[in-house]
Formats: structure tokens, sequence, C-alpha cells
């Protein structure tokens, strides 16, 4: 996108969601490829990276998302440190992923934030993702509803209980 049209996008308050993954996923495998669609691939990574760096630093919306076909599932949380990377701060990139999403997706009143009255959606991980945006690639407690999903780096050790007594769920 070119930045007239990102200049565009903020105004109207329109999200990018740029799914910075899958080139990413793509230029790791570039050998692959054919040396035409190895230099399309280079370009459009590159033209990706300029568009999002401008985006960031315009302050346009931006949402977390992943086109996660082309790349394995569970690897979403890549996309945090290639934001960051690209000049998003940490703490706007968790925030893409939660408030921004929940905006987007008009959910807004029930999730994307802590706040009472919301419902119990928290993911925990090991150190500061502030310092260290990796440590979102390490989640080590998943609460859902109100419900411990998974609690432990493993994901196989017992949950225990919650707060509330009748809130109780076995790890994965």
């Amino acid at each position: 996108m070119k930045p007239d049209t990102l200049a565009m996008m903020k105004k109207k308050g329109t999200f990018l969601t740029p799914t910075l993954m899958a080139s990413e996923w793509i230029m790791g495998k570039l050998d692959n490829y054919p040396p035409a669609l190895q230099a399309k691939a280079k370009a459009a990574t590159a033209a990706r990276s300029e568009m999002f760096r401008n985006a960031a630093k315009m302050g346009v919306r931006i949402s977390f998302g992943t086109d996660a076909a082309v790349f394995p599932h569970g690897q979403n949380a890549k996309e945090f440190k290639l934001m960051v990377d690209l000049g998003m701060s940490p703490i706007d990139a968790l925030k893409s992923a939660t408030a921004s999403d929940a905006e987007l997706l008009g959910i807004a009143q029930k999730v994307g934030t802590l706040e009472k009255g919301k419902l119990a959606d928290v993911v925990a991980v090991p150190g500061d993702p502030a310092a260290d945006i990796t440590a979102t690639e390490r989640v080590s407690f998943v609460m859902k509803e109100g419900r411990i999903i998974r609690q432990g780096p493993s994901g196989t050790e017992k949950a225990e209980k919650t707060a509330s007594p009748e809130l109780f769920a076995p790890a994965d």
C-alpha cells in the first residue's frame, strides 16, 4: 500500500491486518521456488516491510492476524517479533492482538482488555513481553472465560482451581 492509501486508512479509522508471517515463511523457503518467483517474493516482502513501517509511523490502526495456512499453525506469535522489528512498539503489538482485534471484530464490550464485567480471557508468558516480545512464543498459562485451560510451560500439568471454586478445567 502506498502512503496515500495508508493516510486514507488513518483518516477513516480503517484497520490494517498485515499478516507478516506469510511472506516471512516464504522467504525462508525461497530456494524452493524458481528464480522469477524468488525475485517477486523478495520485492513483495520489501514492499510489505516498507508499508508496515509507514503504517506504524503514521498511526494507522493495526490489528493482529495471520495467514496461518501459509505456515504451520502454532507459530502465530512470531508475528509479534516481526511487527516490533519493523518499528511497532511491543505494547502496541500486544494491543494489536487484544484490544484492537476486539474492536475490529465488534466484541470489545466483552473481550480485549482486562476489566470488570468482561470475560476473563488471559494469556501469561514468562518474563516481560514489553522487554522481550518473543516471550509471547512461550505461553505458560491460558484462561478462557474464567476457566484455566493451560497451566505450565509443557501444557501437561494439572490446572489449579481459579478464584471461583466452580470454575475448573484440566490442562490440555
